[in-house]
């Protein structure tokens, strides 16, 4: 079993064993947006637009957050990211207009 695979296969069984495999798409939707705002503000402590302390380890625990809810939400609708992940890589290779 491979990375995302596995990694999806843990937050089905995570998700399961609590009932949140249940959650709304737009729940969960939710969720990500509300980890991303974690993210910004993170960010912002870092660029020292907030007079607050950065914390990398704080940065990493949102975007593990971030990550989890983007696995569940795939789950939610059966989406393979091993397999989709090779289709965006084989995209974007095609792409001629980067540099």
């Amino acid at each position: 079993m491979t990375g995302l695979i596995k990694a999806q296969k843990q937050v089905e069984e995570y998700d399961k064993k609590y009932g949140w495999d249940n959650d709304r798409a737009s729940h969960i939707v939710l969720h990500l947006t509300e980890e991303l705002g974690e993210i910004s503000r993170e960010l912002l402590r870092h660029e020292c637009y907030k007079n607050e302390e950065f914390s990398e380890k704080e940065l990493a625990k949102e975007i593990i957050d971030l990550l989890y809810l983007t696995l569940k939400l795939a789950n939610k609708f059966d989406i393979n990211l091993e397999e989709e992940w090779g289709i965006m890589w084989e995209r974007y290779d095609k792409k001629s207009n980067r540099k």
